[in-house]
């Protein structure tokens, strides 16, 4: 199918629908229905119908004016949250991690052009600047994105590069080629730390979790400049975090036979 036919097949009302529905994401816990209109850049009319087809089947629900998610809204998410999925298998190993290294350990998967973090497990002392599941943050500026972005095929990762990426301190790397080149180094590592990308003070190592040769998420370890160093993230968390990777892919593999079959033996 061709991209012209994807298009065409494509229901417009639906994708608003949608479009509305993740424009409750990263803000307060209500909105308007001009702060949703002006988020998605459609008609007020239109936002609202929406918005009230939503409150009819039970999505979302106002009050005084403002229009809220409502806890049936968690009935999207848990089929991608059933057992056999990512996340769940990959939860008390990540949590060994959090033991053995004494921080924060989060799972990341790539929708371009952000990572949007689907498990985490907290150590006890909170990090600054905390991310919750469902958070999405800029690939280029962490190891997590990186990894997967290292993962890429040319043409998407082409298609990728060619976009302009914002600095959000003076360490973060936005320039073609300098990035292109940390992400052939990152893919020749199989691993990848960044310093003070993202907020000042933070620290990550990152490496990708590879389902049948495809990387299918990111595992890190976060920390702060204060209770880590560079070397410490090279040395001891990455092995780490490799080992958690192997073990997170393996089980996935067997808990979706359906999906990655055994190929039959030669001969």
């Amino acid at each position: 199918m061709t991209q012209e036919d994807r298009s065409r097949d494509r229901i417009q009302s639906v994708e608003r629908a949608v479009a509305v529905l993740r424009a409750f994401g990263g803000h307060d816990a209500t909105s308007s229905v001009s702060e949703l209109a002006a988020r998605v850049q459609l008609p007020r009319p239109v936002v609202r119908r929406i918005l009230l087809t939503f409150e009819h089947i039970g999505y979302v629900r106002s009050e005084n004016g403002r229009w809220a998610l409502t806890a049936r809204i968690l009935e999207l998410g848990a089929g991608y949250f059933a057992a056999s999925s990512l996340p769940e298998i990959a939860q008390p190993i990540m949590a060994e991690i959090v033991a053995q290294t004494g921080e924060t350990c989060s799972m990341g998967e790539l929708d371009l052009p952000d990572v949007i973090h689907v498990a985490r497990v907290e150590e006890r002392r909170p990090l600054p600047d905390a991310v919750r599941v469902g958070t999405r943050l800029p690939a280029h500026a962490t190891a997590v994105g990186r990894v997967l972005l290292a993962d890429l095929p040319e043409p998407e990762l082409d298609a990728y590069l060619a976009r302009p990426r914002e600095a959000y301190t003076p360490l973060t790397i936005v320039e073609t080629g300098a990035l292109r080149e940390r992400l052939r180094q990152v893919r020749e590592d199989g691993y990848d730390v960044s310093i003070e990308e993202l907020h000042p003070g933070m620290i990550a190592a990152a490496v990708p979790i590879v389902v049948a040769g495809r990387a299918v998420a990111g595992l890190t370890v976060s920390s702060t400049t204060l209770r880590s160093r560079e070397a410490a993230l090279r040395d001891e968390v990455v092995p780490a975090l490799r080992d958690a990777a192997e073990r997170i892919a393996a089980a996935y593999r067997a808990a979706n036979p359906g999906v990655y079959r055994t190929p039959p033996a030669a001969g």
